[in-house]
């Protein structure tokens, strides 16, 4: 029941596996015949791993043993009995699956270190067991949560692959969501970079005058002209030496502006213009271009969130269909949280 703790270490040891020094290994070898190389075929191969197999491995069958243990037998029903445990090459391979990176080069020197760093883990498990470290609540409470990992990592496996159906009905729902918008920005700020020190009254006069000039310009936009004329006569009535930012700004996808912005940027054909009134600074956009990402281009985008969908609907649904009744004199009382007041249009006393 040490599985994932395991687990962890194996994924640590797969990085010095990498820097070891290869050993020659010939026990493979001498289990090359044609039956085994026929079994071999019905192995699964390693997904989480690149794999270029010799024909000295492909010959080994997938029951056959590729670790013995001696010495470490928890489970062992016979005290008389051989202390021995057998790993297969079907169950290393599986263990091989979960603690090396995605398209990390399976060689054998990893594998060795591996190995040994298993061997080490059943070893130690193995005095756990006899220890009656599964009897105790520390174990008991990590056994919980091994269980609810896998139990997620199976229902993230179980949903890797959605239906091309799903896909193009969930286009066809949400195609709004994957509008994009080619953008002009005009930014102006309500203050003067190079007067840090400004009293407060320079401050509110350089604001006012900001907003005038955002005001001019975005009547100029509206009548289409240039943006980037638009920016440099801005900057000129302000007196700015610094160089202002690009007016180029897109494609923009929807919801990556700010609500209030993105719903009115995103409200507009092509050519119009909207003024954003920002604390620091006046934000003129104008829309050059919308278009809409075609199925091919967002398919992925919708197939994670398809996926997330149906993994959070799973575990949603189990959590909800459970119900606990918590003791107050222990835990306290839970104290809802108290309704907002109603807001009077006028207060008494006042029309």
């Amino acid at each position: 029941m040490l599985k994932f703790a395991m687990i962890g270490l194996l994924a640590a040891g797969s990085a010095m596996a990498q820097t070891a020094s290869p050993a020659a290994s010939t026990a493979a070898k001498a289990q090359k015949t044609p039956s085994a190389a026929a079994s071999a075929k019905a192995a699964e191969p390693s997904q989480g791993a690149t794999k270029s197999a010799t024909p000295a491995e492909a010959a080994i069958a997938p029951t056959a043993t590729v670790i013995t243990v001696h010495g470490a037998c928890a489970k062992q029903s016979s005290a008389k009995a051989a202390c021995v445990t057998h790993v297969s090459k079907r169950e290393f391979d599986t263990l091989l699956k979960l603690v090396l990176p995605p398209n990390q080069p399976e060689t054998p020197q990893i594998r060795r270190t591996l190995a040994q760093r298993y061997v080490e883990l059943l070893a130690v498990a193995d005095a756990a067991e006899k220890a009656g470290v599964q009897n105790t609540p520390e174990y008991a409470l990590l056994r919980l949560r091994s269980l609810a990992e896998a139990y997620q990592r199976q229902i993230t496996q179980k949903n890797q692959t959605v239906p091309q159906s799903e896909v193009e009905a969930y286009y066809n729902q949400h195609k709004d969501e994957f509008d994009s918008a080619t953008l002009r920005r005009l930014y102006i700020p309500k203050a003067d970079p190079a007067n840090p020190k400004a009293t407060p009254d320079e401050k509110a006069a350089f604001a006012k005058k900001a907003e005038d000039v955002g005001n001019q310009m975005d009547e100029r936009a509206k009548k289409g002209e240039d943006m980037d004329t638009l920016e440099k006569d801005a900057y000129k009535a302000l007196g700015l030496t610094i160089t202002p930012p690009s007016t180029q700004i897109g494609p923009v996808r929807k919801g990556a502006l700010p609500p209030a912005t993105d719903k009115q940027i995103f409200s507009l054909s092509a050519g119009g213009t909207y003024k954003d009134d920002e604390p620091t600074a006046i934000i003129i956009y104008k829309v050059e271009k919308k278009e809409t990402s075609p199925l091919d281009k967002v398919k992925v985008e919708i197939e994670r969130n398809l996926q997330r969908q149906k993994i959070e609907s799973k575990l949603n649904g189990i959590t909800s269909s459970v119900k606990a009744d918590y003791n107050e004199s222990y835990f306290g009382a839970v104290t809802p949280p108290s309704a907002p007041k109603p807001r009077m249009a006028n207060p008494p006393g006042k029309k």
